[in-house]
């Protein structure tokens, strides 16, 4: 049997039992979801970085698409960190393993995407050094016990589009249930990584205004252009997890990109630690479609 062992527990997220379950059900307690909150909704995008610092935005989509109705299997679209991604791929079977248990893989349901094609092929390697997926799960696990996964890396290219598009019709013909979530941060600034934008306090308002771009196209669902976007601004790490993600929802019947909220890890270290002068900003974003 396929076994996905947590890489991140303990750096990401708590590796113990107890302090994991206890850190993500306060998360997803303390979430506040609008009172205008559709009431069908097909899925959504989640950050992924440590807890600290984006699980409060990660635990929102996952509790708004709880209160759209029972959660039973999630098709999870990861991004791409460590260059094993070539089509999507696909986690076919077996099991994660997080430190709250095992979340089973819906491997009749990943066996009729793989019919699919489109792009799409049985990989668990892929997923094996990859944290975009892993920090979700618990929440996961946390919101829906007994909820099965289908992992799905996807790289950051225009296959990304087809890939989705697969999925959502082979979801929307047999598994209109199924719920579909990306894995994405959003801008990368300062610190280790370039500053276009200055540094400080105007670093943060490129930043915040940079990702507003991306924001905006996955709220009008305008799949094509998610990609192109990503390439020339640099403001999803998970471009092809967000394009696969929208593509899918509109072929599940979803017209609009709803955000629940953004931050970013700026303002949250400001918050945590006035005193430190990093002035790495990254943007996250949770964000459903309905």
């Amino acid at each position: 049997m396929n076994i996905r062992h947590p890489m991140r527990a303990g750096a990401f997220y708590e590796e113990s039992p107890s302090s994991c379950r206890h850190h993500a059900t306060k998360l997803i307690e303390e979430a506040k979801l609008p009172e205008d909150l559709p009431d069908r909704l097909f899925g959504g995008l989640v950050p992924h970085a440590g807890w600290m610092y984006s699980g409060k935005l990660a635990a929102l989509t996952f509790k708004a698409l709880a209160a759209s109705g029972p959660i039973e299997t999630v098709v999870l679209f990861g991004a791409d960190h460590v260059g094993a991604v070539r089509q999507g791929e696909v986690y076919d079977s077996g099991v994660w393993r997080t430190p709250l248990g095992d979340a089973e893989v819906d491997a009749d349901l990943a066996a009729a995407l793989l019919k699919a094609g489109s792009g799409l092929r049985a990989n668990p390697q892929a997923h094996a050094h990859e944290h975009s997926l892993e920090v979700q799960v618990p929440l996961l696990q946390v919101v829906a016990p007994a909820a099965r996964i289908v992992p799905i890396a996807v790289p950051p290219t225009d296959l990304a589009v087809a890939v989705g598009e697969a999925v959502g019709k082979v979801l929307a013909e047999r598994y209109p249930h199924v719920q579909v979530v990306g894995s994405t941060d959003l801008t990368h600034h300062g610190g280790h990584f370039p500053a276009p934008g200055g540094h400080h306090r105007k670093g943060v308002e490129w930043t915040v205004a940079n990702d507003q771009r991306m924001i905006r196209l996955v709220e009008a669902m305008e799949v094509s252009k998610i990609i192109p976007e990503a390439r020339e601004r640099s403001n999803a790490c998970g471009a092809g997890a967000v394009a696969a993600t929208v593509a899918a929802c509109r072929a599940l019947g979803a017209r609009r990109g709803l955000c629940l909220q953004y931050t970013n890890s700026y303002e949250t270290s400001d918050l945590i630690y006035p005193s430190d002068l990093d002035d790495t900003t990254v943007g996250y974003a949770s964000v459903v479609f309905a």
